[in-house]
Parts: structure tokens; C-alpha cells; sequence
């Protein structure tokens, strides 16, 4: 299975969820999507990890070079918490530290208020 990624808008933020494995060869496609994110995207951007049922080292650093890109235009980004295998090599990288996790889109999204 390769990833299948769906941008949609909600009051204040978009959301991308993300579905499948985020690897090496699907990168690209990734690539192309978050780019358009840093360009249409200037409040606040989550990324919905909870569909991801695989992710590589390629995978996690792109996500991670994004988010600092976005924070880097004075953006908002946040991600949302995957379970299983990805969540628990979040957890392992300490990658809460570097960018703003949540357990929920709904905790994201009341995140805004604060």
C-alpha cells in the first residue's frame, strides 16, 4: 500500500490527513502536497498522523523538514498522534520537542483558542 494523503479545511486550519505508508518512494508525492500547504496554507497547518500505518527514516526526517520550514514562515503547525509502530517512534525520537503534538484534531484545533 502506498500513501494516500487528503487535504481538507476546517475554521481556522487545514487539516492533511495521511493514510498508508510514508516511505522513501512515496516522499515525492509528499513533497509536491506540503509544498502547496506552505504556500496556501498561512494560519495553522495539522498533520493527521493517525492513518499512518508505516513510516521510514526518509518519511519521519521529511515531516520533520517540513514542520520546520512551515515554522520557519512564522506558521502554525501541528501534528496529530499516530498509534501503534509511528506513534511509538514519535514517542522514541522525543519528536514532541521539536514540534507540537496532539492527541486529537480536535485537540489541535482547540489548541488554536490558547
Amino acid at each position: 500500500m502506498s500513501i494516500e494523503i487528503v487535504i481538507r479545511g476546517t475554521t481556522g486550519a487545514t487539516v492533511v490527513d495521511f493514510h498508508g505508508r510514508l516511505d522513501l518512494h512515496s516522499r515525492w508525492h509528499v513533497k509536491a502536497i506540503m509544498n502547496q500547504c506552505c504556500f496556501t496554507e498561512t494560519e495553522h497547518l495539522i498533520l493527521n498522523l493517525q492513518g499512518l500505518l508505516f513510516v521510514d527514516s526518509a518519511g519521519l526526517g521529511f515531516l520533520v523538514m517540513c514542520s520546520r520550514k512551515y515554522k520557519d514562515l512564522n506558521r502554525r503547525i501541528t501534528w496529530v498522534y499516530a498509534p501503534g509502530f509511528v506513534g511509538d517512534l514519535i514517542e522514541q525520537l522525543q519528536l514532541h520537542e521539536l514540534i507540537p503534538l496532539c492527541q486529537s484534531e480536535q485537540e489541535a484545533l482547540s489548541s488554536l483558542s490558547s
